[in-house]
Parts: structure tokens; C-alpha cells; sequence
């Protein structure tokens, strides 16, 4: 299926967005030289453009192309600015009808396609729904039910009548309205096309604000997609590939939640249900284009993970990457190979369902420190035997006296001791970690052992537990079942000040 979305040395390691470290390769002739250009405080964010040519003259002719028509493109589609084409829309009573520019047409009707597709999961009135919640996270109180049906029905109705013969839009609605989950996409992809049509001379270009990338011409990227739990431990790098034409967006909520009586939620809004999101914490799309990457990925961030794999996989020259609340990482059919792990997890019925564990915890500060000594911890999983399947974090002293006195960790050594009889792996080679200070830390699991094995349906114990020298010996523990999802704020004690587990079950 194809949607109307515009399509348009040295090496260098970069930062793009939250989700993408980029690396640029050019393979082009001797003469042509690669020009990089920075600004920030465009479009509230931060813009890097590179441009290959073979004059300086052009490249900084298409600097000057880049700024001119990111800030018409703003005038037409920013919500922040008051006197835009947009916001002017936004403000028309219902019933109104307003004279917009063929851009904004076009952007409208692209809007409505996906909002169909989708079936109501990319929806430009979401915003009235999260005003909803962040009222809801201010007073502690879940929202109220029949404000939400209300609201639900609200923003399912069409909100603008296009007239593109005649190039007005008819207001049908009074619901708030955004285009946060499009506009930078369909810049990113204006702006590319305005430039590779500017001189014959320029040949390839790279553009990134704010994370969104777009790609054309004689260039080639490494695009390592970062982990956005990239702090917990357990997390590693979840792709690199190489992106020679396209665009790259990824939409994400792993840092930003509501917290209401005591639960977590999503930032993120279903449009559909009025609930925040709960299948997905980062989602990395490849398209043709950066307007339909930017929509995939918000849609992907709403949509459960089986619906958003097939959602994808119904899409022409559309590929993503999603990682799950705590650690699954999927991808879909035709997403490129790995550059550096060949094994990723393809979208199976299997991988779809892994369960998934976040486990926060803070070693406390201690009152005493003249005689602190940073505390050995392990965060692990028991079966219903009690024996240890998996070894999820170990802080030891890795330095003299070292990690001998590790057997303080009285039930973790016992653990490891049986494990030893069936296993020749050294956890303490492989898994430990240096001790670490007072703070708050973060675990993932993705529901697999020490041998990356799924775990067999049944009842297992996550255990926290710390033994310091001149202070305490404590241990956590907490049983839980895999077929059933949880959240369990636990009890603290002297070495663990706080701790907490959000658990997605398969």
C-alpha cells in the first residue's frame, strides 16, 4: 500500500535524537566533499545538515535553501506559533471555512488516510485525551469515565471537510488538534527535495532534527539504534544497519509516565481506547519517506505488539523495530540484517509473547560514612524449587579483597553453587559489576535464563539481595507467576531504600 507522503570524507560518530547513533560513510567521486552544518533552536530542537558536493559554493547555498524553507514550512505548520496556517486552522469556529495552502491540503488529506489505515490509531485530536490524563496524574484521581466516553466520541468525529479544488477546509469540529506526529516528516521530506533539486552539483545529503534523519542521494549511514533503558542494566544496543536512502523515526515513552494512585502509566494516549499505551516503550521505523516513518512510529507506539508487527508488514518498503516494556526486542519481517547481531528477534509467535520485567531499586545513602562500604547486591530469578534460572545484575568489589568474599551473598552463593553442577559458566567472570554508590538503578528482563531459554510456564521469585561490610545483610523477595502481570512497590530496608517491579506477563 503506498501513501501520497513526499519521497523524495571522514567518519564521524553523531548523536541523533534518543534513539539513533549515527555513523555517515560517502562512496562517491575523489572531487566531492562532504559539508556538515549545525544549528540549534530550530523547530524547538536541534537541526545537523550534511550535504556532499563538489563546491563550497553550493553546499553553502543549500545551508541557506535548509534554514528558508524549514522556517516556511514552520509558518504553515507549527502549532506554537499563533500565525500559522495551522494554528489559524485550529482556532476557526466549527462550521467556519478557511482558504489553506495547497501544503496544508495535502498534509490534511494524508492526516485522514492514516486515520482510516490505521483505524484510529494515528489521530491529530489525541491531544485532548492526554489534557485528560495530565489533569488526572495533577490530582491523583484516575479520570472521570463519562468524561472520557465524552472526549472518545469527540475526537472520533471528522474534524476538517477539505474543498482541495477550491482550497478551503470547513472546521467540523472544536476538538484540539496537532500535527506533532507528521509535520517534522513532512519538512524533513520537503526540505530534502528543495535541496537535491537546488544544483546538479550537490549528491547526496543527510538531514536530522531532532532524531527524525532523512537520507537521499550518494549517501550511506550506520544507524546504531540506541536502547532507550539504555541506564538499566540489561540493556545493550538494540540494532545497527546501514540506511543508504530513507528516513529513520522512532516514538518512545520508556522516561515519561503518569503515576496515579500509586500505578504507573504511559505518556502515550490510545486515541482509540482513551488509556495510555502499554505494549510498547520504543518504536524505530525505516521508510521511503520521514512522513511516513514519523506516523508509523506513533502509530506503533499505540498499537499492541502483534497488531503493530502486522500493521508494518502490510506496509510497502516500511520496517520497525520495537522494544518491549522490559527488554523484547521484535522486529519485523524484512528489517534489515544486523550489522553486528545477526540473531535479532524476528516477529514469531514465540517472541511475541516473552514476558517482561522492569525492577528499579535504590541503594540507600547511608547515615553513617566514615566506615561505608559500597554494598555487594544480586538481582536474580528462582524457580518454585528455589534454584537460580537467571542472574539478572551482581555488584562485587572487582578490586583487592575482590570478589572472594561474594559467598556474603549467602542465598545467591548457595544458588550458584547448584547451578555450578549443571553449568560450567562462571556468573562471576561474566555477569559481575563493580560495587556502586548510593542511587537509584535499573534491571530488565526479557523472561529467558542464564542459557537464553524461555521460561516454562509456573511460579517464580525475583530476589534483591545486599550484604555490606560494617552494615547489614538484607533480602527481598517476591513470587510471582508468569502468566500474570504486576506491579509491586516493595518493601524497603536499611541497604534498599526503595524498590519496585512493573511485570508484563506473555
Amino acid at each position: 500500500m503506498t501513501f501520497p507522503c513526499l519521497t523524495g570524507v571522514p567518519k564521524r560518530v553523531l548523536h541523533f535524537g534518543f534513539a539513533c547513533w549515527i555513523t555517515t560513510f560517502f562512496t562517491i567521486q575523489a572531487s566531492a566533499v562532504e559539508h556538515a552544518f549545525f544549528h540549534e533552536n530550530i523547530l524547538g530542537t536541534s537541526l545537523e545538515f550534511h550535504v556532499v558536493t563538489e563546491h563550497t559554493v553550493a553546499a553553502t547555498n543549500a545551508e541557506k535553501i535548509v534554514l528558508q524553507e524549514i522556517a516556511r514550512l514552520s509558518a504553515i505548520y507549527s502549532q506554537y506559533d499563533q500565525k500559522s496556517e495551522f494554528s489559524q486552522l485550529v482556532k476557526t469556529r466549527q462550521g467556519e471555512s478557511q482558504k489553506i495552502s495547497a501544503e496544508l491540503a495535502s498534509t490534511l488529506e494524508i492526516c485522514d488516510q492514516w486515520q482510516t489505515t490505521s483505524e484510529g490509531a494515528f489521530n491529530p485530536a489525541v491531544a485532548q485525551l492526554s489534557a485528560i490524563w495530565d489533569k488526572a496524574a495533577r490530582s491523583g484521581a484516575l479520570p472521570d469515565p463519562m468524561q472520557m466516553t465524552a472526549d472518545l466520541r469527540a475526537i472520533s468525529q471528522p474534524h476538517w471537510q477539505l474543498d482541495r479544488p477550491a482550497g478551503m477546509v470547513l472546521r467540523t469540529s472544536t476538538t484540539p488538534l496537532s500535527l506533532n506526529a507528521i509535520a517534522k516528516g513532512v519538512i524533513l521530506d520537503k526540505v530534502a527535495t528543495k535541496v537535491l533539486s537546488s544544483s546538479t552539483s550537490i549528491k547526496g545529503l543527510m538531514l536530522n532534527i531532532g532524531g527524525d534523519i532523512r537520507v537521499a542521494g550518494l549517501i550511506s549511514i550506520d544507524v546504531e539504534v540506541a536502547n532507550p533503558n539504555i541506564d538499566a542494566i540489561g540493556s545493550e544496543t538494540m540494532a545497527s544497519i546501514q540506511l543508504t536512502q530513507g528516513a529513520v523515526a522512532t516514538s518512545g515513552n520508556s522516561e515519561r509516565f503518569y503515576k496515579i494512585a500509586g500505578r504507573t502509566y504511559s505518556h502515550i494516549i490510545d486515541p482509540r481506547s482513551g488509556r495510555p499505551a502499554q505494549h510498547t516503550t520504543s518504536a524505530t521505523v525505516l521508510a521511503e519517506d520521514a512522513c511516513t516513518a514519523d506516523v508509523v512510529a506513533t502509530i506503533c507506539s499505540v498499537l499492541p505488539i502483534r497488531d503493530s508487527v502486522d500493521f508494518v508488514n502490510s506496509l510497502k518498503g516500511v520496517e520497525c523495530l520495537l522494544k518491549t516494556a522490559a527488554g523484547a526486542i521484535i522486529i519485523s519481517t524484512n528489517w534489515p540484517q544486523d550489522k553486528n547481531q545477526p540473531t535479532n528477534q524476528r516477529a514469531t509467535d514465540e517472541n511475541l509473547i516473552l514476558p517482561e520485567m522492569l525492577v528499579q531499586f535504590e541503594i540507600a545513602k547511608p547515615q553513617e560514612s566514615r566506615r561505608y562500604r559500597r554494598p555487594y547486591v544480586a538481582v536474580w530469578i528462582e524457580d518454585e524449587d528455589g534454584l537460580a534460572v537467571k542472574t539478572l545484575s551482581l555488584f562485587l568489589m572487582q578490586n583487592i579483597p575482590g570478589p572472594r568474599w561474594y559467598r556474603d551473598l549467602r542465598r545467591w552463593y548457595a544458588d550458584d553453587q547448584l547451578r555450578k553442577l549443571v553449568s560450567d559458566t562462571d556468573l562471576i567472570k561474566t555477569v559481575s559489576k563493580p560495587t556502586r554508590n548510593p542511587g537509584k538503578y535499573k534491571v530488565v528482563w526479557n523472561g529467558k535464563d542464564d542459557d537464553g531459554k524461555k521460561l516454562k510456564p509456573g511460579e517464580y521469585s525475583i530476589l534483591i539481595e545486599t550484604a555490606r561490610e560494617h552494615g547489614s545483610y538484607q533480602l527481598i523477595k517476591h513470587k510471582f507467576r508468569i502468566s500474570e502481570s504486576f506491579e509491586k512497590t516493595l518493601k524497603p530496608n536499611p541497604e534498599i531504600s526503595a524498590a519496585s517491579i512493573r511485570f508484563r506477563a506473555e
